[in-house]
């Protein structure tokens, strides 16, 4: 026991751990909550000691330190409740301590700091199917806060909503599809205090946040009972459209990729890096061949080489390259297609046709037979010394 204070001193919060050394570490806990030096850099490492122990009494003393009125003490005790090991916990008392953790966790979802939520959320969605039946009931129940009426805001409600969503949806659960669908289009949301009283309506602008997330989340779960409800969501605002279109690209629906290729075209500068970012979530040969269908080969060869799909890359170049040559063949001669010498013999005689072209359009034409590869550079050089001896 003697090289614990030494740890303590050193801040070996780690070793701490190792030794499993839970009272001493709530004293030290306890100690800088008191004396408010708790500082946000160190607090989430002692928190997160504590919870790696896998102990009841650790995970008792981080649940209490949910209800502190220190934000980063909150934010922390989350955290900490993230890096549990109940698996340390005995069989006997794992279950009960896991179902108390998430309900006081469900319980400081609707905290009105947004890093507290933040944390509170992904250590909620970390619990797996464990936590995908209390966030249901929450969510179907409306938003539940504990703020006065006065002190709500016209945002916070909406707020606490999308965490709570957020954590259902990155459970990764098929059974929380139906609620995702639910969320993805339902029109308004009722928040209701811990009494049941009626706080306030979420609606309009303040749900989208909400939509957006559970269209993200429908995309990550990859059920296909989603695609349809997500296809009606290509029809609500841009936000949700965007996350709805990735979200059946993911699922192997190329009409998903195909409105975002085309928003990423059309879009500005700000749009345009979201589109990419959603974009580079689905399997880039399934964007590449969308691409290849819309005939924007040169994206495809980027998006290809960048993907490391080299093949496919050199193959949008000689796609690109015969459309070129297409392009050299209906400049020089309109109508019906020419074999090589035919066209070659078009732009050495045309200068002998009454209105011909000049001499520096005759080589323009040349180059871009020649970047074609449509000729060697031998053949270029003996056509332009023609060309310039006429």
């Amino acid at each position: 026991m003697s090289k614990i204070p030494y740890l303590i001193a050193k801040e070996d919060w780690n070793a701490l751990a190792e030794l499993k050394a839970v009272d001493p570490l709530i004293k030290v806990l306890d100690d800088l909550i008191e004396n408010d030096q708790l500082w946000e850099a160190d607090s989430g490492e002692i928190f997160g000691a504590l919870g790696k122990i896998g102990d009841t009494k650790a995970v008792n003393f981080l649940i209490k330190c949910l209800q502190n009125e220190d934000d980063t003490v909150r934010t922390s005790a989350a955290q900490g409740l993230g890096s549990c090991n109940f698996s340390a916990i005995t069989a006997v008392e794992r279950e009960d301590t896991i179902k108390r953790a998430i309900e006081a966790l469900i319980h400081t979802i609707s905290d009105e700091e947004d890093t507290v939520r933040e944390y509170v959320s992904d250590t909620l969605s970390g619990f797996g199917e464990k936590a995908v039946g209390p966030l249901i009931s929450l969510i179907d129940k409306g938003v539940i806060t504990d703020i006065p009426k006065n002190e709500l805001t016209s945002y916070y409600p909406s707020d606490v909503l999308c965490s709570m969503v957020e954590a259902l949806a990155y459970t990764e659960s098929k059974n929380a599809v139906d609620t995702l669908i639910k969320v993805l289009h339902k029109s308004s949301f009722t928040v209701y205090n811990r009494k049941d009283k009626v706080l306030a309506e979420i609606k309009g602008w303040d749900l989208l946040k909400s939509q957006t997330t559970a269209a993200r989340g429908l995309g990550l779960i990859g059920d296909k009972r989603a695609m349809e409800p997500l296809n009606k969501a290509l029809e609500l605002d841009i936000d949700v459209r965007l996350e709805a279109a990735c979200s059946l690209g993911l699922m192997d629906d190329s009409n998903g990729i195909k409105i975002l290729v085309t928003e990423y075209k059309a879009a500005k500068k700000t749009n345009r890096s979201r589109c990419k970012n959603l974009l580079e979530k689905i399997p880039p040969k399934k964007v590449g061949a969308v691409l290849e269908n819309l005939e924007l080969y040169d994206d495809a060869e980027e998006w290809y080489t960048s993907a490391g799909i080299l093949d496919k890359a050199a193959e949008m170049r000689k796609k690109k390259a015969d459309m070129g040559a297409a392009k050299v063949s209906q400049k020089i001669v309109h109508g019906d297609e020419v074999t090589k010498t035919e066209i070659k013999d078009s732009v050495l005689n045309r200068s002998n046709v009454g209105g011909g072209s000049s001499k520096m359009q005759e080589l323009k034409e040349l180059k871009g037979m020649f970047d074609s590869d449509f000729i060697s550079k031998e053949e270029m050089e003996k056509m332009k010394k023609e060309i310039l001896e006429k």
